[in-house]
């Protein structure tokens, strides 16, 4: 390192990091899953597999699909999962949806842009057809079958293509039902599994009949209405607290852009660095959205014509890029120079990357601690989840399968996700949050818990409950760290980004130096706001959901 060498008591400080870290890395290595459980998905037919028996079997069907895109997806039964984990526990939901249910499933879709008839067929990762879907016009001609006649039309397709047993399967005759179409008689007709509950839900199989032809067929876990709407009520708890904290983190980016304007009038900005940073994440976002291109025709509306479609999401993957870079631009010209100003004595932010500054003390010991934090937080987080899980918080089972591995390029999308973390959130809630804060409060106990907590409480939304868990979980860590210089996060390392953000400490680095409160404060700050527009309430994390 040029002309700058550790102390010793740095390198204590630091030896206490790297032993933070460790025993937080084997601590998550033994009891990651007892805190969050991996659903155990036995994947025995690839994407490309499921795609071929899908076709396969529309064509058993006397269905011809020549000439017709696909699109296929994994997805899961969302309403069922969920209503399996808070019910029966996440174990024995397990092994359910691992055994006798069928809840996972490859979703293939087989359509022609502008015609309304088009197929669906859900294969089970073990490869079994359990759901069939043939969507036709209303006015198309066909049969119109007694009941008797289209019941055993049923069952003819049950034993024949299905390959389903129906001695372990009731009849259920109150849910058979007709409907009356303007050229033929649809019917449907639902099974329920013998002997089979899930606490109040039984398992069911539903066929419907277009006609003298399949229409449809379907294995689903029947949750109880009373349940479902029990559940919405919790999770609106949920979505209200992250709408609330969505009001402050406007106001932070307000502030910081109006602040970000005036500081340019004075010349004390520099908006290159900044444009370059959002050009970046603009464009691996961009890049991201088109790499899911074999993805999109899950979700097209045949009604509208696929070149538009196509143009369509173009054009919204280039929004929500355009957007996201503004977040970064918008808020980095501010936040820079309040920086410089409140840690005088550490590297500019545009000299960490160069030769001086990849060599300095201040860049090693960021580094560092960083990275071994990022350790320690995934151990406090298990530690955490296995607490609040043994006194009635609850997390729901996580899938270790990302549609994403099944595209051209599949690392951009980490990249692109631990760009926008690493930039749109810590620019915004560490390096602009923490010295405004300590300039108006003149304590860092403040500057530093209150960025935190409402930052991790626009997290409120995720599918963990109470709806207030994320945010102690994320946000309890700052009380840890009140006296660690909260800005040089954003030059820590953000190694732990992830879907959920689960695994991401807040990355402080190098050895902090206090900021006296009288007269050093007032010094690197010498702006100051017109009465009637002083902001101080400002807020939580950029709502970035990938």
């Amino acid at each position: 390192m040029t002309g700058d060498r550790l102390t010793g008591s740095e390198k204590r400080a630091l030896l206490l990091w790297v032993m933070a870290g460790i025993l937080g890395a084997l601590f998550a290595h033994k009891y990651f899953f007892r805190a969050f459980p991996e659903a155990s998905v036995n994947f025995q037919v690839s994407r490309q597999e499921a795609l071929v028996r899908a076709e396969k079997f529309v064509t058993g069907l006397g269905e011809n699909v020549n000439g017709y895109r696909s699109a296929i997806a994994f997805n899961v039964d969302d309403n069922a999962k969920t209503y399996l984990e808070r019910e029966l526990g996440l174990q024995e939901a397990n092994r359910l949806m691992s055994s006798e249910l069928n809840i996972w499933f490859w979703d293939v879709r087989f359509f022609k842009p502008l015609q309304q008839e088009e197929f669906r067929v859900h294969v089970s990762p073990a490869g079994k057809i359990v759901s069939y879907e043939h969507t036709i016009e209303e006015s198309r001609a066909g049969a119109s079958f007694d009941r008797a006649s289209a019941q055993n039309a049923a069952q003819n397709y049950l034993s024949a293509s299905i390959g389903l047993d129906l001695k372990g399967w009731d009849l259920l005759p109150e849910e058979a039902n007709s409907n009356k179409r303007p050229n033929r008689l649809d019917w449907a007709f639902t099974w329920e599994k013998h002997g089979f509950r899930a606490k109040d839900a039984p398992y069911r199989l539903q066929v419907t009949l277009q006609g003298d032809r399949i229409g449809g067929s379907e294995e689903f876990l029947h949750v109880p209405q009373a349940w479902e709407r029990g559940y919405q009520r919790l999770r609106s708890g949920n979505d209200t607290l992250a709408f609330v904290f969505t009001i402050p983190y406007l106001l932070l980016l307000g502030t910081a852009v109006w602040l970000a304007i005036q500081l340019t009038k004075r010349g004390e900005t520099r908006w290159g660095a900044a444009i370059k940073l959002g050009a970046l994440a603009a464009v691996m976002l961009f890049l991201q959205s088109l790499n899911d291109w074999p993805l999109w025709g899950v979700g097209y509306d045949t009604k509208d014509p696929y070149s538009s479609f196509i143009l369509l999401e173009i054009g919204r993957a280039l929004l929500l890029a355009a957007a996201t870079a503004l977040t970064i631009t918008l808020v980095l010209p501010a936040a820079e120079p309040l920086y410089r100003k409140s840690q005088p004595g550490q590297l500019r932010l545009g000299e960490l990357f160069t030769r001086r500054g990849l060599r300095s003390k201040e860049f090693f010991s960021a580094s560092v601690v960083g990275l071994c934090l990022a350790a320690a937080h995934i151990g406090f987080i298990v530690a955490f989840y296995i607490f609040a899980t043994n006194h009635g918080a609850w997390a729901p089972e996580e899938l270790n399968y990302s549609d994403s591995v099944n595209t051209a390029f599949p690392w951009i999308s980490g990249v692109a996700i631990g760009l926008l973390a690493s930039m749109n959130e810590e620019f915004t809630f560490r390096l602009f949050a923490i010295p405004f804060f300590m300039r108006f409060t003149k304590s860092r106990w403040v500057a530093v818990i209150v960025p935190a907590f409402l930052w991790s409480f626009l997290h409120s939304n995720y599918p963990q409950e109470p709806a207030y868990i994320r945010g102690i979980e994320i946000g309890i860590i700052a009380r840890r760290l009140r006296n660690r210089r909260g800005s040089s996060q954003s030059r820590g390392a953000d190694t732990g980004s992830s879907g959920d953000e689960r695994a991401r400490g807040p990355g402080f680095g190098g050895e902090i130096k206090r900021v006296q409160r009288a007269g050093t404060a007032d010094h690197w700050l010498s702006w100051s706001l017109p009465a009637g527009r002083r902001r101080t309430r400002v807020a939580a994390e950029a709502a970035s959901h990938w």
